[in-house]
């Protein structure tokens, strides 16, 4: 008892340093409860929203679905357990103009009874292309080669419909799928991009921006240059504190930071090659329990509170469902851009 005692000690301790750049973001508190989700052992990655019926969608890697949520609240399936070969669901994006569904879906120990094994089997990976009226899948782009390990992360999508994803683990790149073309070609591999997360695009389509390990890759779509961008003394955002879901917002960057239970949001400056500063929207909300990607809807950004990953027994099991927390959809309102640090 003694020696768990201590390591719990120690844990606090490392937990206390990791937060110490954050300190007086420690007790920021601005988001409220949207919406629970009554499967506790859902482990939610992944939220998109259709404007024109107002509906959320939800992705679960612990099941490989989506579930619907209305705008009065009530839940239903809308894509079942592994239909249509869903593994993991991960990054999804609706189009609302082409009533389509954009899934991000990759094989992963998450899922209930995978048995396959990176280093002989590969891991596969595919972006599935749903209609958002009614469910059916319209076409599936994957990779599936034994020992490669593949990994779609997360997508967005252009005014003209088409698709960027974040592939990592056998590459390093950003795939593209061209409105109307339906073909699926790696268009962007940097060595400075390190296991790509979260992306998103600037107002005009201009400029594609790519969380990573080691920060935040700016594309230029014009010239398809990628340079890292400048970031202000003091603002952390590699490694331990990297970024998971981004989301460009009036000239800022809306930025969750799962390791570390933190929602940033990151001023650029007028050309959007440097954070310049950054706001602590959310720190250690009650709720969360590794929060990961967000939707923007108006004034108000919605997002995942508690995906509870790492709810795992040594053995590979998930914990009892006493130990488990109902899927959180947390809110809050976005104010002005961030002051300059």
């Amino acid at each position: 008892m003694k020696s768990t005692n201590n390591f719990l000690i120690i844990c606090h301790l490392c937990c206390g340093l990791c937060m110490s750049a954050q300190q007086e973001g420690a007790s920021v508190n601005h988001s409220f409860i949207a919406y629970t989700v009554q499967e506790k052992d859902l482990l939610p990655e992944s939220i998109a929203f259709d404007p024109v019926k107002e509906n959320f969608y939800i992705g679960s890697t612990r099941k490989g679905k989506v579930l619907r949520i209305s705008s009065g609240g009530q839940v239903s399936e809308f894509i079942a357990a592994g239909q249509d070969g869903l593994w993991m669901t991960i990054g999804l994006k609706v189009d609302p103009e082409r009533r389509l569904l954009w899934v991000c879906s990759t094989g992963g120990d998450n899922l209930i009874d995978y048995s396959l094994k990176d280093d002989e089997d590969g891991r596969p990976a595919g972006i599935f292309k749903y209609h958002l009226d009614t469910g059916v899948l319209i076409e599936k782009y994957t990779l599936e080669e034994p020992g490669a390990v593949h990994f779609f992360n997360d997508l967005c999508i252009a005014q003209n419909g088409d698709v960027y994803a974040t592939h990592m683990f056998a590459e390093h790149a950003v795939y593209r799928i061209r409105a109307g073309h339906g073909k699926l070609e790696k268009v962007f591999s940097d060595g400075s991009i390190r296991y790509p997360n979260g992306v998103t695009l600037s107002d005009d389509d201009s400029k594609l921006f790519v969380a990573h390990a080691g920060g935040i890759s700016r594309i230029d779509l014009r010239n398809n240059e990628i340079k890292p961008l400048e970031t202000a003394e003091g603002i952390n955002i590699t490694g331990r504190e990297s970024i998971d879901g981004i989301y460009f917002y009036e000239n800022t960057l809306i930025a969750l930071q799962p390791d570390i239970n933190t929602l940033l949001q990151l001023a650029l400056n007028e050309e959007g090659t440097k954070i310049t500063g950054s706001t602590l929207l959310e720190v250690n909300h009650p709720m969360m329990r590794y929060p990961t990607t967000g939707e923007i809807v108006g004034k108000e950004f919605y997002y995942i509170a508690n995906a509870q990953f790492g709810s795992f027994n040594a053995d590979g099991s998930l914990y009892p469902m006493e130990k488990l927390y109902e899927p959180i959809i947390l809110k809050l309102t976005l104010g002005p851009k961030a002051p300059s640090k």
